[in-house]
């Protein structure tokens, strides 16, 4: 008799059979059996045996195929799979749209409206390197991309529709990139994390741990998936994501500092706001206007595959080069606490806390300094964690080299600083 395809997950202590649609659906032990009978497997023990054919196949089950993991896993076909030296069953499948010759009037437009310059080439390369990876099966790794734009420009929506392109799963992380949870195994069932009007934090620590994770998802192949009351899995998932966010500086303070391990993992555009290409004043208009784009997008994935990255814009890491806005990144280094710290320093020169003729020193005696300064409760919050104010210091020395350098000897690394400038 045959066996039906079914799987045991030792973490649940469950199994897994295919339904009529050739889904993959979980089950316990009481209904896998009604299966096993199904099919054609007694329960009645023949002479001088010890178990009947029911007992014996569900014995074959658990000890030969059982499962490390089973659900969804981000960039796999459905079906059983062997990863980081464990079987694991993937349940179902992103659903890809296949690449088909048309016009693309309405979605064409609508990138150039929003990306009406150079900015277009990045995106574009970004979604090539995506879609035909996940096409292809690869793990190649993409950067984070960031869309900052006015209050209703289409962020969102666009989020949505490289969601369709990436196979139609979408997960959140920002609670797990921002430190506020250690669970993520619902992120591993879905290719795009999308990140969008989150009630996020500007907090230094929040900002330095949602880069941390931007390093980590953009770069490692292996991530530990991590349920509640269930013990940690590695896992290999196929990962893209992208951050939509207002461009005030309120929103833009969610963004990690940009320091020398995060320039080439982030991509930050700036969305124009434009007309869009069809009305959508009323919900029916706006229905028209998605299922006019989702009727593009295999034309669009048509053009997309034949378009190659210009060579001044390909990079071998992540396939096409990073970018980030002038405007955007400017407001970002005004934002960023090393501006804020040099703010601070500039003040206790000029209000006497330091020697008019500059400062030489540790980081602990310029901290010392600042904190018995008449700014101490703003010296204090900027340097709430350690090391905050060496780490911020270093980065005033790649941007400020004729103020701020630093000597290194076998005891201590010491600090100079010159006074600012006066304005002439």
């Amino acid at each position: 008799m045959d066996k039906p395809e079914v799987y045991y997950d030792i973490g649940r202590q469950n199994y897994w059979i295919k339904d009529h649609r050739n889904d993959y659906i979980t089950i316990n032990e009481t209904s896998v059996k009604r299966h096993l009978r199904a099919s054609g497997y007694s329960l009645k023990v023949r002479d001088g045996e010890r178990l009947s054919d029911l007992e014996t196949c569900l014995n074959s089950v658990q000890s030969v195929f059982n499962v490390a993991y089973a659900g969804p896993l981000a960039g796999y076909q459905k079906g059983p799979v062997e990863m980081c030296g464990q079987r694991i069953l993937v349940t179902s499948s992103p659903k890809l749209i296949a690449p088909q010759p048309g016009p693309t009037p309405v979605f064409g437009r609508l990138l150039q409206n929003m990306f009406p310059n150079e900015q277009l080439c990045y995106l574009m390369g970004w979604l090539k390197v995506a879609f035909e990876s996940l096409q292809a099966g690869q793990r190649r790794p993409g950067q984070v991309l960031v869309f900052a734009g006015e209050r209703n420009s289409g962020k969102s929506l666009l989020q949505n529709l490289i969601t369709r392109i990436l196979g139609g799963r979408i997960a959140k992380p920002y609670r797990y990139m921002s430190g506020r949870t250690d669970f993520n195994a619902e992120l591993f069932g879905a290719e795009h994390l999308m990140i969008e009007d989150e009630v996020a934090s500007t907090d230094i620590r929040a900002r330095r741990d949602f880069g941390a994770r931007i390093k980590d998802f953009t770069v490692n192949v292996v991530q530990s998936c991590h349920a509640k009351n269930r013990q940690a899995i590695s896992l290999e998932p196929f990962w893209r994501v992208s951050v939509s966010l207002n461009d005030e500086p309120e929103n833009l303070l969610i963004l990690p500092p940009f320091d020398e391990s995060l320039i080439d993992k982030i991509i930050l555009l700036k969305v124009s706001k434009a007309p869009l290409p069809m009305p959508t004043h009323t919900d029916n208009q706006r229905e028209e206007f998605w299922q006019a784009l989702c009727g593009e997008l295999p034309a669009f994935l048509e053009v997309l595959t034949r378009w190659e990255i210009p060579e001044h814009l390909k990079y071998g890491r992540f396939g096409v080069r990073h970018f980030h806005h002038p405007e955007l990144l400017e407001a970002l280094n005004d934002l960023a606490p090393e501006t804020k710290l040099m703010t601070l320093i500039d003040l206790a020169f000029q209000e006497g806390t330091l020697e008019a003729s500059g400062f030489d020193g540790t980081a602990e005696q310029l901290q010392m300094h600042l904190v018995n300064s008449p700014h101490e409760q703003e010296a204090k919050r900027l340097l709430n964690w350690m090391n905050a104010l060496g780490t911020y210091l270093g980065r005033l020395e790649k941007r400020h080299p004729d103020r701020v350098k630093n000597t290194r000897t076998a005891t201590a690394r010491t600090w100079r600083l010159e006074p600012p400038r006066p304005v002439e």
